[in-house]
């Protein structure tokens, strides 16, 4: 290059005197992105950061029950999902709104005994009811149609379904998260329900299990 720039330089073309000499745009480009770029064999590594811990209450969560925690949840569109098989039987409902309503009330009533909790009609809540469950306390699942589609959720929902398939326990499907609140007397959605002692609502729990062809 330098020859061909010293051969040009000086010649007389069309009247003119070419003045010809090298620039240094392109050895400054080179150097430039020589600096920016990684050294010749390397690989730009990226640190990854373990999890922060997940807490409840003052107790870590395991890291197996937490990174399902992080999944985002999928917010149900308040129709039921497909692990819901209805009865498809008007005369279910307002004989479990009753059942429900009772035992709750009963269960309510006897609050301040000292037995109360090993006494309990009810269960509420996935961890609650499969803990029943592998208790074998649990004679009947109420378990809400809509809820929402998240890891945990999901994980807890089908270990409830396979337990309660592998003992014979029931589960009914009829009412919806906000249904099955209000039938408990609440105004807060609920999951599902346990149904371990049904004295004082036995007719009601009898044509359930009628209705669905148990008896």
């Amino acid at each position: 290059a330098q020859q061909a720039v010293k051969g040009l330089n000086g010649m007389v073309i069309g009247g003119l005197i070419v003045s010809a000499t090298i620039s240094n745009d392109s050895a400054s480009n080179h150097s430039t992105e020589s600096a920016n770029s990684p050294p010749s064999g390397t690989q730009a590594q990226t640190e990854e950061k373990d999890p922060e811990p997940m807490l409840s209450g003052d107790k870590i969560i395991p890291e197996r029950f937490a990174a399902c925690k992080r999944v985002p949840k999928i917010p149900n569109p308040g129709v039921p999902r497909a692990y819901a098989s209805k009865l498809n039987d008007e005369r279910a409902i307002p004989i479990l709104i009753e059942m429900l309503g009772e035992l709750m009330r009963l269960q309510e009533r006897n609050k301040g005994d000292k037995n109360a909790r090993a006494r309990r009609r009810l269960v509420m809540g996935l961890r609650e009811v499969a803990r029943g469950i592998r208790a074998r306390k649990v004679k009947m699942v109420v378990m809400a149609n809509n809820l929402d589609e998240y890891g945990a959720i999901d994980s807890k929902l089908q270990e409830i379904l396979d337990m309660a398939r592998a003992e014979d326990v029931p589960v009914i499907f009829e009412l919806n998260k906000r249904k099955l609140g209000k039938a408990l007397g609440k105004s807060i959605k609920v999951s599902v329900v346990g149904v371990q002692n049904s004295d004082g609502a036995q007719e009601q729990f009898k044509k359930l299990r009628k209705i669905m062809g148990l008896i």
